[in-house]
């Protein structure tokens, strides 16, 4: 498992508390209520470009993501959000069993088949040698190419801090005036 750290300058958020003559725990209060909406934002674009960049329906990859709660130790205010990034069965990308093998989308398995597996559930199975066993459920590895978009596009960006300085504003903005 991978772990991304980011760190955000308080430069402006201390700007942004003294121009709006804010208190300690309104600070906190609004970066609390932050970065709870900075994780669901993180989820949506997350499924969005992972979307694009791996050609995977979004459907597919929202069932892996999931933000955390927000958590709070002395000083420090943290939000997680999980990727699953193990490599995504054929079954979830809806494949059709073609004269050739399956196909899903632009992706083809020659010599592919649709059966059965053990259970209830239809999987993506291809034959390892020319005998009828052993036989091979089939997936597409994502992990690489979703860690460098997630790394390059996503976080760290200058989107993502405009956005995170801009929610943050509007929530220390609204606990300012509930006040007055």
């Amino acid at each position: 498992m991978s772990f991304i750290d980011l760190e955000i300058h308080a430069d402006r958020m201390n700007q942004l508390q003294l121009d709006l003559q804010a208190t300690d725990t309104e600070v906190r209060q609004a970066l609390r209520s932050t970065l709870g909406k900075m994780g669901r934002w993180l989820r949506t674009q997350s499924a969005r470009g992972l979307s694009r960049e791996l050609d995977i329906k979004q459907k597919a990859l929202r069932r892996r993501l999931k933000s955390f709660r927000v958590k709070t130790k002395g000083n420090k205010t943290e939000i997680t959000v999980w990727y699953g990034l193990d490599p995504i069965d054929y079954m979830d990308l809806s494949p059709r069993q073609t004269n050739t093998g399956v196909s899903a989308g632009r992706r083809r398995v020659p010599g592919a088949f649709i059966a059965q597996a053990r259970g209830s559930n239809r999987k993506v199975f291809k034959r390892v040698g020319k005998e009828r066993l052993p036989i091979e459920k089939q997936t597409v590895p994502i992990q690489d190419k979703a860690n460098v978009w997630i790394e390059d596009e996503l976080l760290g960006t200058a989107a993502f801090d405009e956005r995170f300085l801009t929610v943050f504003e509007r929530e220390l903005e609204w606990r300012t005036q509930k006040r007055k």
